[in-house]
């Protein structure tokens, strides 16, 4: 499990699973910081495609899937022939036919079982969280926020190299040698005795530097927020210059907003983002009066940071956000203004 919670759900009452089911489940999934990956079968038809282009976090089956197929054959050949050990979850109001089942079959461990539909959603919810405090481990936690942020900053590189390979009527010559002449520029000054680095600044391309890992985290997050500055300076621009009109305007006071709301947000990044994976390089483990192990920053010069449940709830939720803002910022770059 990284940030995404993936289920594999085989019910075939469509309607009770989108409106009674999944948006409690979505809801709780989500409310613990984690992305709600959901694959809705109302068969097991192409279950042995399912089971071998993912891997998934649950399993959950009604008993009950139409005249010719039930959950109980389908988790037996999830099980015995695929030799999946998935948690999984089998479902039914009949609780006759649940009993016999645990009393007969061999392979019950890993799996729960709910009786009755009004029990369903607190099973679920009982079964979600301890497949959660699993990762919730503080150093795997650790290792799952590194990662996810590891990803994100991947995604800021991709970012900068899509504007530097834009189309001419995209991104002009000039404004890519702008960006990397700030590139260069701010390594001059951080980094003089990387000289050769530096010479490759100047010639290189950007794909070549990142490809060779001459720019840091923050030389691209700045190359960035440079962009989406010269980026709303180009529609103020525009907007003020005159001859335009009113639905052109329109439609840059619409760019204008959502610029700004991005750059705002993207800001926001350091902070959430880069400081916090920093941060999780530098920390001890602690226990609390209750006996809970947590991690505690212990940077010199800023003030500790607990590490908890509730710390990396926010910090997967950052997480989220970022990566759905730098979608936006993409999309944004690609645009003729």
């Amino acid at each position: 499990m990284r940030i995404r919670y993936r289920i594999l759900w085989f019910e075939d009452d469509e309607q009770y699973f989108e409106e009674d089911l999944q948006p409690e489940i979505k809801s709780f999934v989500e409310s613990k910081g984690f992305i709600y990956d959901c694959t809705h079968r109302k068969t097991g038809a192409d279950l042995d495609t399912l089971i071998s282009s993912s891997v998934y976090d649950l399993i959950i089956s009604d008993l009950n899937l139409g005249a010719d197929e039930t959950g109980e054959k389908l988790i037996e050949y999830i099980r015995d022939d695929k030799h999946v050990l998935t948690e999984v979850l089998l479902y039914s109001a009949n609780e006759a036919a649940l009993q016999q089942i645990v009393s007969n079959k061999g392979w019950i461990e890993r799996a729960s079982f709910s009786i009755g539909l009004g029990n369903l959603p607190p099973k679920l919810k009982s079964i979600i969280q301890f497949s959660i405090r699993k990762v919730e481990d503080v150093n795997n936690l650790r290792g799952l926020v590194i990662a996810e942020s590891i990803d994100l900053e991947k995604k800021i590189e991709n970012v900068l190299q899509m504007f530097f390979e834009a189309a001419e009527d995209l991104v002009s010559a000039s404004t890519k040698e702008e960006v990397l002449s700030s590139i260069y520029t701010k390594k001059l000054e951080n980094h003089n005795e990387h000289a050769s680095y530096i010479e490759k600044i100047k010639l290189g391309d950007i794909k070549e530097l990142i490809d060779q890992d001459v720019l840091t985290t923050n030389n691209t997050y700045e190359a960035v927020q440079g962009i989406l500055k010269n980026r709303l300076k180009g529609v103020n621009a525009r907007l003020n210059g005159g001859g335009i009109s009113n639905e052109d305007k329109a439609v840059l006071a619409e760019k204008q907003a959502q610029l700004t709301q991005l750059r705002t947000e993207f800001i926001n990044f350091k902070k959430e983002i880069i400081d916090i994976r920093n941060i999780l390089a530098h920390v001890e483990e602690k226990t609390d009066e209750d006996g809970k192990p947590y991690l505690q920053s212990m940077m010199r010069g800023r003030d500790p940071i607990k590490f908890d449940d509730g710390k990396y709830i926010e910090v997967r939720k950052n997480l989220q956000k970022h990566s759905n803002n730098l979608n936006l910022i993409t999309e944004h770059i690609l645009q003729i203004i």
